[in-house]
């Protein structure tokens, strides 16, 4: 009876421990399950997110028909991003202070100022789409207004304004570099043709740009990814200290 017992006690002990050590391989499964699906979904396709930039350029404009100024282009775009390699939206641009210029005529100084501020529809699609390298054709086209107030210092005269409405369009060569996930350098270079140009300025003109992309979406995803997996191990930590 006595032998009986310790075998009756020894499988008991055996059983418990078989499925002690079954339930804690299911549980390890069925974790590793749970965050290669959390994975999956926290990296899944998006066939549309928001596209929000700032687009500063350089570029230069015949505001006399001896002078070329250089200038600086101020603009933001809004829109979206639909697949992954096609933007589209609008952009909003502003030159102001940094065209003004000193020029003479008939022996008087005048000192000329220009407005130009102008909206654009942009579409951009990316041909080129790796892991170190995104590069893309923009082209757009919009509605515009300019504005040239000039003053002759050597008489202190005020001279006639001259304004009136234009349409640029353009486009141009868009490379992003990726060193890592979260931001690329980006250089583009294009050139901006402006229908309705008036005979004494001409809007048109070669630009480029040299700035850095910030991808706030990779940001956000390997974010959430990570503490996702710092949850995980936590969970397989405490699951490890049980027995086997």
């Amino acid at each position: 009876m006595t032998a009986l017992k310790y075998f009756f006690t020894l499988f008991l002990f055996l059983i418990l421990k078989f499925s002690l050590g079954q339930a804690k391989q299911f549980k390890l499964d069925s974790m590793h399950q749970q965050l290669k699906k959390d994975s999956l979904w926290i990296y899944r396709p998006r066939k549309v997110f928001p596209l929000v930039a700032i687009d500063q350029r350089n570029s230069f404009l015949r505001t006399s028909p001896t002078v070329n100024s250089p200038v600086n282009i101020w603009g933001v775009k809004a829109g979206v991003t639909l697949f992954d390699r096609h933007n589209l939206g609008i952009g909003a641009y502003s030159i102001q202070n940094s065209s003004k210029h000193t020029r003479r005529r008939d022996g008087n100084q005048i000192n000329q100022n220009l407005i130009f501020q102008y909206a654009t529809v942009f579409y951009e699609y990316s041909f080129i789409e790796t892991r170190w390298w995104e590069i893309g054709i923009p082209v757009e086209a919009g509605y515009g207004i300019y504005k040239v107030t000039s003053t002759n210092t050597t008489t202190d005269q005020i001279l006639p304004i001259r304004k009136g409405g234009v349409f640029p369009m353009g486009t141009a060569l868009d490379i992003y570099f990726k060193p890592t996930h979260w931001f690329a350098i980006n250089t583009m270079g294009g050139y901006r043709y402006v229908l309705n140009n008036t005979s004494r300025l001409d809007l048109s003109g070669w630009f480029y740009s040299v700035g850095v992309a910030v991808y706030i979406r990779q940001i956000f995803q390997d974010s959430r990814y990570f503490f996702k997996k710092r949850t995980y191990k936590q969970k397989i930590q405490k699951l490890n200290l049980l027995p086997d």
